[in-house]
């Protein structure tokens, strides 16, 4: 099959430990992300689809994500598989570098990153035959399930958390570089947005003029300059 080197930027503290734990499972990187970018394109359409990402946006996230620091790497993949990427990247105008950086720190999924989330790091035996398929005893059989789809625990344990999917979960604030899409109004500078944080000042402002009317006649004492009678 015809291959493509695609140029990818990634957070380089996640890039480090992402290798390092592929090199512990003898795991070739390429060979592996070409695996998943083709299995998981499917998913990130069909999340995503007719959530197109503004231009404001894409440079907000494109931007954040450069400012994390990066390594420019090549991976090698299959013609077919970047063709598929990139045809949603073009349809919905995702910043191809977030989705791969979201793609690896969710198959790290440190324990950190999940507790945020407050997603399980494991699932318990009793839980098997609830909604999840069995893992198989033998080794190779249970590498060839994990490698089918590695995403199968953690996709089902968002999905029933938040009712989303893992692209479309939203990111901390930290990591909006990772994010494949994002509305105007969570992008500094845009219109929606300082719409937004104005409504989120009056209404501020309101509970606060609320609160001074509520409690203005209890304590008559503290409006007076001085503290008081002598």
């Amino acid at each position: 099959m015809n291959q493509t080197k695609i140029t990818v930027k990634i957070y380089e503290p996640l890039l480090k430990s992402f290798d390092e734990q592929l090199n512990k499972l003898c795991i070739k990187r390429d060979a592996f992300l070409n695996n998943m970018i083709k299995q998981e394109t499917p998913y990130l359409a069909r999340e995503l689809k007719g959530c197109r990402l503004s231009s404001n946006a894409r440079r907000y996230i494109s931007g954040s994500l450069k400012r994390l620091g990066t390594k420019q790497v090549n991976i090698v993949v299959d013609k077919e598989t970047a063709e598929a990427l990139n045809a949603v990247v073009d349809a919905e105008n995702i910043v191809r570098d977030a989705f791969i950086n979201r793609m690896i720190i969710f198959l790290r999924s440190a324990d950190a990153f999940l507790g945020y989330f407050d997603l399980p790091k494991s699932i318990k035996s009793s839980e098997i035959g609830c909604g999840y398929d069995p893992m198989p005893v033998s080794p190779m059989q249970a590498m060839e399930a994990v490698f089918r789809d590695p995403f199968y625990y953690l996709r089902g344990a968002v999905e029933e958390m938040y009712g989303c999917g893992l692209y479309s979960l939203e990111m901390p604030e930290k990591f909006v570089g990772f994010a494949c899409y994002l509305s105007d109004d969570k992008v500094p500078g845009t219109k929606d947005y300082n719409e937004l944080q104005g409504l989120f000042e009056s209404m501020v402002d309101a509970l606060d003029f609320a609160e001074k009317e509520a409690f203005s006649g209890c304590f008559p004492c503290f409006a007076k300059v001085g503290g008081g009678e002598k």
